[in-house]
Order: structure tokens, then sequence, then C-alpha cells
């Protein structure tokens, strides 16, 4: 039994290496696609890295000591996810805080209040009925002073008449010192109305000048109180804002990813201080590298199209590029010392399902050039940043470097093999020095 199990074992690995053999004596058939000469756009396909378009930053407005924090750098999140929750130390002092404020608060408005019933208030009517006083007194003066002007005209008139009867003999000497003394009191009476008059208007402008130095006092007061209202009335919103802030976790206000985390567990922030940031979702832009002999053809304003793969299949993005930098920097994509590149930026237009982080294949249409030597991409094995087709030479296929001009997601241009060169349309089924044979 055993005899014969061998046997066929051994007649089995005759028959696959007689079909090797006859195989390899015809070589193995394959399809070749020629170097051809190519017009019209050319696009150059490059690498890209997703960044965020736009961030928004989370702040926290009290200091607070960090309890938790729930959230990772690159993390997808929606409104309302938990992010990180604060200490119940940081809620208590808060909380002291307030009370001290509503406290001030109610001071304040006592105070205000007895602005308008106060000495200082009642001190102020007092001067303005003191000034009410001297204006109707100088009122008084001033009707009385011309009456008082005529008497005295009067007087003296009758007195100079009597002094001339006195020396006619027609009137006693007593009459005549009679009428002159009553003259000189009308005199002397007018110019102690004017007088009066003249320290009514002094103490008038007096107590103006001091009504309104108290006035302007109150009114200082006053707006110093309130001032100080206002600042507690904003010190309270906030401290009441801060409260419901911290008593409750820190939710995501908006779609997106989460780019940056700044703060540790365990850490205190102060206040203002900025917590996370998150990149809006479907914000993206693609960071390119562009090769430096490539640079110059590159420009503000350039179409482009976004290529994104993944297990769902390809996915593609229409942008335009908004930014080239004017310096070379080591590659990131394939870093190496030798390695530059130019960066520029690509804005995707519309929303997108990219997340920063994602590497991305990125098509910008570049100038229009003719008789380009092109071959078909997939003919092309990019092994380490190292280009190589399947030469078919002699009906074998020969593995060859290459080197590549401009790249689209379809072709390639190839610059160091002449046209009408036949070349192995798929390289993954064959090995280098291996026979073929060419069929349609």
């Amino acid at each position: 039994m055993k005899q014969k199990i061998v046997i066929g074992i051994v007649a089995l690995l005759l028959i696959g290496g007689g079909y090797k053999i006859a195989q390899s004596l015809g070589g193995k058939p394959i399809k070749v696609e020629k170097i051809q000469m190519g017009n019209g756009e050319v696009s150059s396909l490059y690498g890209g890295i997703v960044a965020p378009g736009d961030v928004v930053p989370v702040y926290i407005e009290a200091p607070a000591l960090i309890e938790s924090i729930s959230a990772r750098e690159g993390q997808i999140v929606k409104p309302g996810d938990k992010l990180m929750t604060f200490s119940q130390k940081s809620v208590i002092e808060n909380d002291r805080e307030l009370r001290a404020n509503e406290l001030d608060l109610k001071d304040t408005e006592l105070r205000i209040a007895d602005l308008n019933s106060g000495s200082l208030k009642l001190e102020l009517d007092n001067r303005l009925l003191e000034i009410k006083n001297l204006e109707e007194k100088i009122r008084g003066y001033n009707r009385k002073l011309p009456v008082l002007g005529e008497e005295v005209k009067t007087f003296k008139s009758k007195a100079k008449a009597y002094m001339e009867l006195l020396a006619k003999d027609g009137v006693s000497t007593t009459e005549a010192n009679r009428a002159m003394t009553d003259a000189n009191k009308k005199e002397v009476e007018l110019e102690d109305l004017r007088t009066e008059l003249e320290l009514a208007r002094q103490k008038y402008e007096l107590m103006v000048v001091s009504y309104e130095s108290l006035k302007r006092e109150l009114n200082i007061n006053e707006a110093q109180l309130k001032s100080q209202y206002e600042k507690l009335k904003l010190t309270n919103e906030i401290l009441t804002r801060r409260e419901e802030q911290l008593k409750k976790p820190l939710e995501a206000p908006i779609a997106g990813v989460i780019t940056k985390i700044d703060v540790t567990e365990g850490s205190l922030t102060q206040g203002g201080q900025r917590l996370l940031a998150i990149g809006p979702e479907g914000e993206s832009i693609v960071r390119v590298e562009i090769p430096l002999y490539q640079a110059s053809s590159i420009k503000i304003g350039d179409g482009a199209r976004v290529i994104s793969r993944d297990m769902d299949g390809d996915k593609t993005y229409s942008g335009v590029v908004t930014s080239v930098s004017s310096v070379a920097q080591e590659s990131y994509l394939n870093p190496g010392k030798d390695n530059k590149v130019v960066m520029a930026e690509v804005k995707i237009e519309g929303k997108n399902s990219l997340n920063p982080g994602f590497q991305t294949d990125v098509e910008i249409a570049g100038k229009k050039r003719d008789s380009i030597p092109l071959v078909n991409a997939f003919s092309v094995l990019d092994e380490n940043g190292k280009h190589y087709v399947y030469l078919i030479e002699n009906g074998k296929a020969i593995k060859t470097p290459v080197k590549i001009g401009m790249k689209t997601v379809s072709a390639y241009e190839i610059l160091d093999l002449p046209v009408g060169s036949e070349i192995a349309l798929n390289p993954f089924k064959v090995r280098d020095g291996e026979r073929v044979k060419v069929v349609k």
C-alpha cells in the first residue's frame, strides 16, 4: 500500500515538473505595453498628510484642578462627548468666591441707595435752599436800590432848599439841620444797601461754587459705586458660569478631531487657559511634499485632487493649492538627509471624511506638455522610494531601475528608456530574468 502511494506522488511530481519544463520552453505568457509619446495636460502625483484646516480652542474660565481626562489626541468627537472632569476642590473654592462676591454686591447696593438719602445728599439740599434764599434776597435788594436812590435825591433837594431859606431867615436853624440830617441818613442807608447787595452777590457766588463742588463729589461717589457694582455683577456672572462649568464634565462643543491636549491629569490650570483644541469636522487641508525639481511648476491656485485609500475603497476630493513654501525642508513621508522637499498646502473644497494624520495622494494639475514618454502607472514598481519596471528583452523580463518624471494616478513619465520599449503590464506576475512570451 505504501509503495503505491509513493509511486503516485512521484508521478504527480513528474507531471508538474513536465508542465513547468514545457512552460519554460515557450516562456510565461504575459501582456506588455510600449512606452509611447503622450500629449495634453499632465498632472503630478505627490504624497500628502491631512492636517486640520482650522482649530477651535476650548478654554476654561476658572482656575481648576484636572481630575481626569477621557479624551486623547486624534480622537473623533461629536458635540456633547465628555472630554475631562474637574476636582471638587475647584468647585468649593469657586463657591467661596461667589458667596463673597454676593455680599459685596448687597453692600454696594445699600451704599448707592444711601447716596439718595444720606448726609451728603442732605447737605446738598441745604446748600441749594441757601442759594435760592440768596437769589431772592439779591432780587429784593435790586428792587429796593432805585427806590432808595430816588429818596436820597429827594432828601438832598429838601436839605438844599432849607439851607437856602435859612440864609434868607425863612426857616429856623433847627429845621434846616433836621433836613440835612435826614438827607445824610438816607445816603448812609443807600450805601448800606449797596454793601449788603455786594456781599450777598459774593456769598451767592461762593455758595454756587460750593454747591457744584459738593454735587460733583456726590456724582463721583455715585459713579464709582455704580462702576464697582457693575464690576461685581460681571464677576458674579463669571463665577456663576464657572460654577456650572466646574460641576459637570467638559463636553465637546463641536464635531471634529482633537488635535491637541494642553493639560494633564492632576495639573492646576489658570483662568482662561486653553485645555485642548478641536479641528472641525470636514474642514481639513492637506500638506503636500513637492520634490525640489518640481517645486517651480506648482503655484497658488492650481487645481488638485486628493485621493484617500482605505478598506472602503478610494475616495477623491477636489481641492486647490493655497500656499507654496519658499524654503526646502526634510521630507516627513520619506525622511533622509538628502531627501529635501518643498511644502505646499491644498484646501479641500466642500466637506470631507479625512482626519488629521492620514496619508493621501494628491494629484496637482500641471502645464500642458507635448510628446511625453508615458507608461501605465500599474506597470511601475515603487520599492523604498525607487522605481522599477520589467523590461522585455530577448524573451526575458529584466527588472530595470527607471527615473520617473511627471506622475499621475494612471500614468508615469519615463525619463531614461527609449520610446517603444516593451514593459510587462503586470510586474507582479514575473520574476527578474524569467523567460516570457508576449500575448495580446
